[in-house]
């Protein structure tokens, strides 16, 4: 049986992973054989918002998974009753 501390690092070490994966695929320019310009000078300041966009949903599935694992993983592990 595995200690909390190792499966709560697998945990994070996945949902970071997951995340990162999904940055990775998303970073893809979608017009970048077209020569179409995706944007234009005056709609730059929209690209703040990404950031922490990105960064709110990494913090989400991590909060997410911990939760999970705090609400169901651990009790059932533990032989307490699950919420």
């Amino acid at each position: 049986m595995k200690s909390v501390r190792t499966r709560i690092l697998s945990l994070v070490t996945l949902a970071l992973s997951a995340s990162m994966a999904g940055l990775v695929l998303a970073a893809a320019p979608a017009g970048a054989s077209t020569g179409v310009v995706v944007a234009d000078q005056q709609f730059k300041w929209f690209y703040w918002i990404g950031i922490i966009l990105a960064l709110s949903m990494i913090l989400w599935l991590i909060v997410t998974a911990a939760g999970y694992y705090v609400r169901v993983m651990r009790p059932k592990y533990r032989g307490r009753h699950q919420s």
